[in-house]
């Protein structure tokens, strides 16, 4: 299986709408809206940036990476949202797309500065915490609690590069 990860163009918003309406249900409450959010989270650039997974010339998954605080001499990250199409899970998909798109992100938008900080913030229920973990060496440092339904955790990769 081949996955190209690239950073997603304008034509990209429906489909990466479709996919973070597959993915996060509860983080819309209309389709609209979801595309509305895409859209905007876009427009954003060089902040906001999104990178999608191909297979077959068919997007698979996305991965919004944000700098925080400014463009300040360290960078402070933060992996935003990453979304796989339940078709991809489980499949490596997520790895390289964590792998792929941050070594193109601050080959982009980061050099030559260093990284500070990779913030990641995810359910305390998300199985994802592993792969964030495993492929970018982030802990675990606290939990916010009654967020978004739930409790969410926060994790950080202290000096990335």
């Amino acid at each position: 299986m081949e996955i190209l990860v690239r950073e997603m163009k304008e034509r990209d918003i429906l489909s990466i709408s479709k996919l973070h309406q597959e993915c996060f249900p509860t983080d819309y409450i209309s389709k609209k809206d979801s595309l509305t959010w895409i859209k905007g989270n876009y427009k954003a650039n060089p902040r906001f940036v999104y990178y999608v997974a191909e297979n077959n010339k068919k997007i698979v998954g996305y991965i919004l990476w944000i700098e925080l605080g400014g463009f300040r001499k360290e960078a402070v990250i933060e992996l935003e949202q990453i979304g796989i199409s339940e078709k991809m899970r489980g499949k490596g998909v997520g790895t390289i797309l964590i792998k792929k798109s941050i070594k193109q992100f601050i080959n982009r938008y980061i050099r030559p500065r260093k990284i500070e900080l990779i913030k990641i913030t995810t359910s305390n229920k998300n199985q994802a915490q592993k792969l964030y973990k495993k492929v970018l060496g982030a802990e675990p440092e606290c939990v916010m609690r009654g967020i978004f339904g739930g409790d969410e955790l926060i994790m950080f990769t202290r000096k990335y590069n």
